[in-house]
């Protein structure tokens, strides 16, 4: 339907003509031109003036990423969204072109719902098939990547793209040269595309195309958002000084008064931040980044990934609260699928907050989010934070979650095991030294006996006594060399050990579980699990448990897991190594503290039995633990049992008689001493201090 209203006079039209070349042209001063044309279109009050003027505005805006006013421009449109792609409001291509890229920006980043879009993508392929302006075609063809990544249309890209070739080598012929800046910015829209599509040759290709316009008119914000992709691409890697060059040069690119750009920085540096480990400047970054998205007037779904971004700086920050709040009100802005994920992401940030606390509920709250990933198969939860999502799956393995999912999204997602990640964690190995010797790879025992791989295992039991699991903790060579070759001459020893070290790998066969670096060799902890090491974890987090009450949860399973562990000496009572016996007597030493630290706790809480039941399990392990005998005799004490803290220090008065001849310690006597209805003991010849 035309419009009835009569024409605007020629100096808009002028105006918006000027305009549109400015903007094929990537000129600033398209925008205002633009702006004060749309302005006398509509005061003349020319229909289709206003939609092709708004629409020059949506194209022209979307290409440098400000939102501003996009509604009020969108609004302009509604005589073509009403009567549908094929609107007799424009007459020519050119105009269709123009009107149903604008069009399709709004359905794209505004009206998600919409259903014609798909009718809009098919009118325009059709455009490009025709003689048109080749800008507004390019600039018709970069928005349809917009359209076809998300929904990874691969053969619909590669049929745009076999239409932009088409036409350019048409308007080559002709002697028609198309915008540089349109052309260059359909490029990088192509080379995105081709780049997820795995197409290598065409992502190169496209690239270099880009580069040459770019250098050759001087295209500085095609130049920055090529040095930006090639951070982004150096980043997954971890390739950082290739990352850090190009970050360089698109800081020598950008346009300081471009805040589409400064924002894409502020998101570059936070991910170079989160690889280099500083936090506080991983929360600055993205909250500016969501700050400028504000400024910009983003859309939607736009706005919400900048507050899930922000949300997630919060999370590796320790701000939980403030994480889950951001995302929440991300909610309300984001795409159904992307909500969904997000709703999960609070979910779980919540259960495990209730579970790290001790909350009842927080097992209940975690088994709920993991089963809906589990259902949905979806293994990309907290991707961008490999740290929590360990610690997540640690959780859930510890408290027996949706194991066989959760085991399986580890060896997918290829997660390290973070430090003290419990045994059921998927290691390549496993070794056991705790009471007998045992080795396991990928669940199958390795042989541990026989005369061909006694040296390479007894290099793997020093290693594993010594507890020899990081760089920092790794064995000297020259150390391992005098405790498993002390009497080689000077020579042979350094071969005996290179070649017992590559025996030793080949029986392992997994790569990268013994390095060895500036001398230093060790277990890799994020491949293999020891007992050892995990005892000696669970007592360090035992302790620090003990020494910030509240948590009485998980520190009753940390005092459960360390007693699962009493009596077992080190590789049984069989092993007669002289090096045994440092390592041996080292845990021994901890176990000891370990019981009379949480013995004393229980002590301190009244939980009388609890105390003895752990005290009598350090006697097994030591009998000549005063310690231990000393909390056998105050807790009946405590209990009004006099009679059964006399029986604890008798036997501790006889065992120490018969076994090393020397009376009980002075603190044991005192004791006994306050012990009522039985007389005190003669004094001995020779007390212990």
């Amino acid at each position: 339907m035309q419009s009835t209203s009569a024409p605007a006079p020629a100096a808009p039209w002028i105006a918006w003509h000027e305009g549109l070349a400015l903007s094929h042209a990537g000129d600033a001063r398209a925008l205002p031109r633009l702006r004060q044309a749309l302005q006398a279109l509509q005061a003349a009050g020319d229909a289709r003036g206003s939609l092709l003027g708004a629409a020059a505005l949506l194209v022209t805006a979307q290409v440098g990423g400000s939102f501003r006013d996009f509604r009020g421009w969108l609004s302009a449109l509604d005589p073509l969204r009403a009567e549908g792609p094929r609107s007799a409001l424009l007459a020519t291509a050119d105009e269709q072109l123009l009107g149903l890229s604008a069009l399709l920006i709004g359905q794209l980043f505004f009206d998600l719902q919409d259903s014609s879009v798909d009718a809009v993508v098919d009118q325009l392929v059709a455009l490009l098939e025709q003689e048109a302006d080749i800008d507004l075609q390019l600039a018709a063809a970069r928005l349809l990547m917009y359209y076809v990544e998300p929904r990874e249309l691969r053969v619909l890209g590669q049929r745009v793209h076999a239409l932009v070739q088409q036409r350019l080598a048409a308007c080559a012929l002709a002697g028609v040269v198309p915008a540089p800046h349109r052309q260059a910015h359909w490029l990088l829209a192509w080379r995105t595309c081709a780049g997820y599509a795995k197409e290598p040759q065409q992502e190169e290709a496209a690239t270099h195309a880009a580069q040459a316009l770019a250098d050759r008119h001087q295209l500085r914000d095609v130049q920055f958002a090529l040095a930006f992709d090639e951070v982004n691409q150096s980043l997954p890697g971890g390739d950082l000084p290739r990352a850090e060059r190009a970050l360089a040069r698109a800081e020598q690119w950008v346009d300081a008064a471009n805040l589409r750009q400064l924002m894409l920085l502020d998101v570059t540096r936070m991910r170079l931040a989160r690889l280099r480990g500083q936090v506080d400047e991983v929360l600055f970054r993205a909250t500016r980044a969501r700050q400028y998205a504000e400024q910009l007037e983003c859309p939607g779904p736009m706005m919400g990934a900048y507050l899930v971004n922000e949300a997630h700086a919060r999370l590796l920050a320790g701000d939980a609260p403030g994480a889950c709040a951001q995302m929440q009100a991300a909610l309300p802005l984001l795409p159904e699928g992307f909500a969904l994920e997000v709703r999960e992401m609070v979910d779980m940030i919540e259960a495990h907050e209730a579970l790290v606390r001790g909350d009842p509920q927080g097992r209940a709250l975690m088994a709920a989010v993991w089963a809906g990933l589990r259902q949905r198969q979806f293994y990309d939860s907290f991707e961008g934070q490999p740290a929590f999502r360990a610690q997540l799956c640690v959780l859930a393995l510890e408290h027996r979650i949706e194991v066989d999912f959760v085991t399986s999204l580890i060896r997918k997602c290829g997660i390290a095991a973070p430090p003290g990640a419990p045994e059921e964690w998927p290691y390549a190995l496993r070794i056991r030294a705790l009471g007998q010797f045992s080795v396991a790879r990928e669940g199958v025992p390795l042989p541990v006996e026989g005369k061909g791989q006694r040296k390479p295992l007894e290099l793997l039991r020093v290693l594993v006594a010594h507890n020899a699991t990081s760089p920092a903790t790794g064995m000297h060579t020259e150390a391992l060399i005098d405790m498993l070759w002390p009497d080689l001459e000077a020579e042979a020893p350094k071969a005996s050990f290179d070649m017992t070290l590559m025996r030793l790998r080949k029986l392992l066969q997994v790569d990268g579980a013994l390095p060895l670096a500036e001398g230093r060799l060790w277990l890799e902890p994020k491949l293999v699990w020891t007992d050892v090491a995990a005892f000696e974890h669970d007592f360090q987090q035992l302790l620090q448990l003990l020494d910030a009450p509240g948590n009485d949860l998980a520190l009753s399973r940390a005092a459960r897991r360390l007693r699962l562990r009493q009596g077992h000496r080190l590789f049984g009572h069989g092993a007669v190594e002289p090096w045994i016996t440092g390592p041996q007597e080292r845990l021994s030493r901890l176990l000891a503290q370990a019981v009379s630290a949480y013995g004393g706790h229980l002590e301190a809480q009244g939980a009388w039995l609890a105390a003895v039941g752990l005290y009598e399990q350090g006697l097994a392990d030591d009998p000549f633990n005063e310690t231990c005998t000393r909390g056998l005799m105050r807790c009946p004490l405590a209990l009004g049992q006099p009679a059964a803290a006399m029986r604890a220090f008798q036997r501790c008065r006889d065992l120490l008689a018969a076994r090393l001849q020397v009376p009980p310690s002075a603190d044991t006597l005192a004791l006994r001493a306050r012990i009522p209805q039985f007389p005190p003991d003669p004094p001995p010849e020779g007390g212990r201090g």
